[in-house]
């Protein structure tokens, strides 16, 4: 009669892990070869869902709190019969009973802590034994009692009431069955209660059966109620569950094709820039188209850059003390970086000085989602884009402010229902990947329209998004 480890509801989920292998990109100039790896998913079993376990916590939970109400209700009703019945030796041998009772439930809410977490380590741990033992507790009690005759014997009907929530099918219906055989034996085995007065005797049977359907009503409401309270949390939990799964074959078939764009791509940006190369060394081009192919070397340049960030990006271990640096100096870092690739866009920044004493391990996803706020915001046709970063409450609280056209009331609509934004001039995943990038740290994106432009606010929890270090 302790808390019970029961497994009543077996229930494991397998988590799709997304893994993206290095991808390296060879100049053919050398005479390598390109080569890239993608790995798509590995499915990893992962521990009970903490919805789940909390469920199974609860039931437990509540079981233990019923079986300490029977004990109360045994000391009560033995030391209430000598005002009914007169007899003291009837009270000694209740409460002999009911202190027995106790300290075996006792005894197991204390090995509890210490027992293994499976049913076959410690069948006594189990609702099913538990169960058993109670409704044998009571058996004893009632033996004790006058048997069959006294009211106390329809506790038998909510203890298998509840066995038939929590147990399986086959563990119900023969804890059933013992309560049936119970019963019988009670009607005919038992220590009688004398009762000389035939009145006093209807009108003792009479509230008795009134008190314990009252306590009956009482107690299955209150198990069944709460019962359901955490069943809901729990499908809340698996909807959630299959939510997150849909965005998760999502991010794996983007990462999969970004491992192959950049492999793909390696080879052309190559045999173009041979070519840029060839073209400056021939002589017979034009002087007014020079300046031309040296813009365009330099954005061969850049895209190949932005290659060998990715490929390197998605070899990186996080939390390397080598990246660390003041969250402060990331953002202001991210920040310049992006604005030297657009120099037309005004850019106000506002640091907290608080960003400065937080060390973080710059995480290329959440730059990646801060980007895509200011091109975003450049889309929107914005001239001026203003930046606040401050720590709040242990988070960062990033605001960018522009003043373009905003968001019209359909992206709007994608964007609150998680799904990628029609753009003329991109896929419009990126917003997408970036909510997904900050709810997996546990912050939370949101876009609010201005006067004139959109405001997007990014909330990160420093110590989980970016793994925190204190500033010395």
């Amino acid at each position: 009669m302790g808390i019970h480890r029961s497994t009543m509801i077996k229930w494991r989920t397998v988590r799709v892990i997304p893994t993206l292998a290095a991808v390296s990109t060879r100049n053919p100039s050398n005479g390598s070869h390109p080569a890239a790896v993608c790995a798509g998913a590995r499915a990893q079993e992962a521990p009970d869902h903490p919805v789940i376990d909390s469920l199974i916590g609860t039931t437990q939970s509540h079981l233990l709190r019923l079986r300490w109400l029977s004990v109360l209700v045994m000391v009560l009703a033995a030391l209430a019969s000598p005002y009914l019945f007169g007899a003291s030796e009837l009270m000694i041998r209740l409460l002999v009973c009911a202190m027995v009772v106790g300290g075996i439930n006792l005894g197991l809410a204390v090995a509890a802590p210490f027992s293994p977490g499976t049913d076959d380590a410690m069948p006594m741990m189990s609702p099913f034994v538990g169960l058993l033992f109670e409704l044998a507790a009571w058996g004893t009690y009632i033996y004790l009692s006058g048997g069959a005759t006294n009211p106390l014997i329809s506790v038998f009907l909510p203890l298998v009431a509840i066995g038939a929530v929590v147990l399986t099918e086959r563990q119900a219906w023969f804890l059933g069955g013992c309560a049936i055989v119970l019963y019988s034996f009670l009607w005919r085995v038992h220590v009688p209660l004398i009762i000389t007065n035939s009145q006093t005797a209807v009108n003792l049977h009479l509230f008795g059966m009134w008190l314990v359907f009252a306590l009956s009503v009482v107690v299955l409401l209150w198990f069944v109620l709460q019962l359901a309270r955490s069943i809901r949390h729990r499908d809340r939990a698996v909807m959630e569950a299959r939510e997150q799964a849909i965005r998760d074959d999502l991010l794996i078939s983007l990462g999969s094709q970004a491992a192959g764009a950049a492999h793909e791509l390696s080879t052309p940006l190559a045999t173009l820039n041979i070519l840029a190369d060839d073209l400056l060394d021939d002589g017979r081009l034009p002087s007014a188209l020079v300046p031309e192919v040296r813009l365009m070397q330099d954005q061969i340049k850049r895209c190949k850059q932005t290659l060998s960030q990715l490929v390197a990006r998605a070899g990186q271990v996080r939390g390397d003390q080598s990246e660390t640096s003041s969250a402060a100096a990331w953002l202001h870092r991210t920040l310049v970086t992006w604005q030297s690739l657009n120099p037309d866009i005004a850019l106000e920044i506002a640091i907290s000085e608080r960003l400065h004493a937080r060390h973080v391990n710059p995480d290329f996803a959440i730059e990646r989602a801060i980007v895509n706020l200011l091109d975003n915001a450049v889309k929107a046709t914005a001239t001026r884009i203003q930046i606040t970063a401050e720590e709040i409450g242990g988070c960062l609280d990033l605001t960018v402010a522009d003043d373009g056209h905003g968001m019209s009331p359909a992206a709007m609509a994608a964007f609150n229902q998680r799904r990628p934004i029609a753009s003329a001039d991109g896929m419009g995943v990126g917003l997408l990947l970036g909510r997904v990038a900050v709810e997996r740290r546990r912050g939370s994106l949101d876009y609010a329209p201005r006067d004139s432009g959109t405001a997007a606010r990014l909330r990160l929890p420093l110590a989980h998004g970016l793994e925190v270090t204190d500033g010395e």
